[in-house]
């Protein structure tokens, strides 16, 4: 199995554990990126990861200091983590009618996975795409862009899975993706 794979696993754990955290976060399209960054480091020690650290600091290619979100090394491999949580401006029942800019957060993601490249170790980005209408696929264009931005192949089979977040009366989907930045074959 591949990290990108193990680390969706994981994500989605700690997501479903927390569903009524959630149904406020996607209620009112607020990101919840540094709760997740916690919540996912006690997940990766109760998954025996080693040298768990949140907010590690790394030396870029061009000699620069950078942190990643977190960092770990897991079955020997060190590994370094940027975790978005990009809202979407979607309309939807149970779900606060407000504009957000999908298009930079999505930049962010694209961004982030570009500064990994340059990691001693492995660099991972795993982000929620939210609130998402259940069974909706127009997120696909997003993940599309982040495949063309940084030339990798990226689908929705392979690096992603779809929960629901029950509203009330309603649900909405949260779009778990991730994948690898730098070598190997994930």
């Amino acid at each position: 199995m591949t990290m990108h794979t193990t680390l969706r696993e994981w994500i989605v754990a700690v997501m479903l554990a927390h569903l009524p955290l959630l149904r406020l976060a996607f209620a009112q399209r607020a990101k919840f990126e540094g709760w997740l960054k916690f919540e996912l480091a006690c997940e990766a020690v109760k998954r025996h990861a080693k040298h768990v650290e949140v907010e590690k600091e790394y030396r870029s290619r061009t000699g620069g200091r950078q942190r990643s979100d977190l960092y770990f090394v897991y079955e020997g491999q060190q590994y370094h983590l940027e975790l978005k949580t990009p809202n979407t401006n979607w309309g939807m029942p149970g779900v606060e009618q407000v504009h957000r800019p999908i298009s930079r957060n999505i930049a962010s993601v694209i961004e982030d996975a570009r500064k990994l490249r340059g990691t001693k170790g492995k660099g991972l980005i795993g982000f929620v795409l939210f609130p998402v209408p259940p069974g909706d696929r127009q997120w696909h264009v997003y993940l599309e862009r982040i495949s063309l931005k940084l030339g990798i192949s990226l689908t929705e089979q392979d690096h992603c899975t779809r929960i629901q977040i029950p509203l009330g009366d309603s649900v909405a989907e949260g779009v778990v993706c991730c994948f690898s930045v730098t070598g190997g074959a994930e």
